[in-house]
């Protein structure tokens, strides 16, 4: 079984409600979504789940985490500089970009936030 990342994901499977719950208990802005070797397969974002809730009248209730997340989201290799990541984020319109490795293991998020306040 992969190891667990040091920060929370979920699985495609799981209620959609818990990443809202997790985003709002963490104080975070997306949750990555990891199949079950551990390879990142999306991103569920705060604009995700509003979108929904905006455009459905049962809201999140009965989808899963895989019906609202964005597949395949644009990732980052480690050590690539900030501008390009903050770039990267402006060009593509996404707060959040996962970082990854080769083989698509997740490593890290890195949010708008987090770019700015190392500005």
């Amino acid at each position: 079984m992969p190891e667990a990342p040091p920060f929370p994901s979920l699985r495609p499977e799981e209620p959609a409600a818990e990443a809202a719950r997790m985003i709002v208990s963490r104080s975070i802005g997306a949750v990555p979504v990891q199949d079950s070797t551990g390879r990142l397969v999306g991103l569920v974002s705060e604009r995700d789940i509003v979108r929904i809730i905006a455009s459905r009248a049962m809201g999140l209730r009965g989808l899963a985490v895989e019906e609202v997340m964005t597949r395949d989201p644009i990732t980052l290799r480690p050590g690539t500089p900030p501008e390009t990541a903050l770039e990267l984020m402006q060009k593509r319109g996404v707060g959040h970009l996962p970082v990854c490795s080769e083989e698509g293991r997740l490593l890290g998020l890195v949010g708008l936030s987090d770019l700015v306040r190392r500005g």
